[in-house]
């Protein structure tokens, strides 16, 4: 027996034939694998720590309350989606200072073909839509509020509107806000009538003139006529817009239009093709412009510009006994050269016209 644990004390960590115990490896090669597998195992653990610390805060902080949109699937199975072909109550919403709620949003009846009582079973929704022109109607399940719109393809517009990033470029339109701040699954999407889309803002202005929907910001259909921004909005955009497309962040910064581009320009501008051929101003549009050209004031590097392209470049010379004419001075403009000689600009254009010596002493020319 104590010949039996000696062998195994002493001789435990030797590479033998058949052995069971562990042992270390017989070869260089062998010894590299065993290293090998080490260090994979170690990263291994590592990425798996990693990995699951991502997706542990992934389900604690996207829960739906805080972020609706990436969550829009976690209520699956909670509100399954019902698809009506009868009519259905819309909320219209208005404000009262009576305490009662039963006048809080009053009935209306109107027809509707379908109802998609959960908007976020997009996949459904643009399927049964896909190429149909017609009018449908977002309702907000929380606020009551809702939007009348139209599309010569229904499909399409459902699918902008699951679109996260052409929500946030529309970020001026009142609907894309609600539906960036509410979530999918808060609205239901109502396909009120498919029509041909020769009639569609007839039909869109028919349902808004029911509904009245307060996403709608204008109430004609189709077009923008009768709507005015307000004051603040006016001064949002302006402030927005200033300097934001001049120097480097203009789009043709440092570059410049070819010859041919130039002349395609210029023809596109002349005779018939010229937006205004044919056309005069109005009475009140040039006493309107004539008024806001009053008291207008130029600033000095604006009308030194004016002067160099509107001028007539003038060189002055002095006859001197041994050099003949010597340069003495070059103006933008006539009047700018007689006022250095306490002379008027027609004269000076008189004497450069003609060649003519002025007082047998000054030369003007234009080179």
């Amino acid at each position: 027996m104590f010949n039996i644990f000696s062998f195994l004390t002493n001789h435990c960590d030797a590479p033998r034939a058949w052995g069971v115990y562990f042992q270390d490896s017989a070869s260089p090669q062998m010894e590299a694998l065993v290293e090998l597998h080490d260090n994979i195992m170690f990263y291994l653990v590592i990425i798996l720590f990693g990995v699951g610390w991502i997706i542990l805060s992934v389900i604690r902080n996207y829960v739906n309350d805080k972020s609706p949109i990436s969550n829009k699937y976690l209520n699956h199975g909670k509100r399954v989606p019902i698809q009506k072909y009868s009519n259905y109550i819309i909320h219209k919403k208005y404000y009262s200072t009576s305490s009662s709620s039963d006048n809080k949003h009053p009935q209306i009846k109107v027809n509707a073909i379908k109802l998609y009582e959960n908007a976020s079973v997009k996949k459904q929704i643009i399927d049964e839509n896909k190429n149909k022109s017609g009018i449908y109607l977002l309702t907000n399940l929380l606020t009551k509020d809702q939007y009348v719109g139209q599309s010569i393809d229904l499909g399409k517009r459902f699918t902008k509107y699951f679109t996260l990033s052409y929500l946030k470029n529309r970020n001026s339109l009142v609907i894309s806000r609600a539906l960036i701040k509410y979530g999918y699954a808060n609205f239901s999407i109502s396909i009120l009538e498919y029509c041909d889309k020769d009639i569609l803002n007839e039909r869109e202005q028919y349902h808004m003139d029911i509904i009245k929907p307060v996403y709608n910001a204008l109430k004609i259909a189709g077009s923008s006529w009768g709507y005015k921004h307000t004051q603040e909005s006016k001064d949002k955009r302006s402030l927005n817009s200033k300097g934001k497309f001049t120097g480097a962040n203009s789009p043709l910064y440092g570059t410049t239009h070819t010859e041919q581009t130039k002349e395609l320009m210029s023809s596109m501008r002349k005779g018939q093709e010229n937006y205004f051929y044919g056309k005069t101003h109005t009475s009140e549009t040039k006493e309107l412009m004539k008024q806001k050209a009053i008291g207008r004031k130029h600033l000095p590097s604006t009308l030194e510009k004016m002067s160099k392209v509107r001028g007539n470049p003038v060189n002055i010379y002095e006859i001197c006994n041994s050099e003949g004419f010597k340069l003495i001075g070059n103006f933008i403009s006539a009047r700018r050269a007689g006022l250095f000689l306490g002379i008027s600009g027609s004269t000076v254009i008189r004497y450069m016209h003609s060649g003519e010596i002025f007082k047998d002493r000054y030369k003007f020319s234009s080179k």
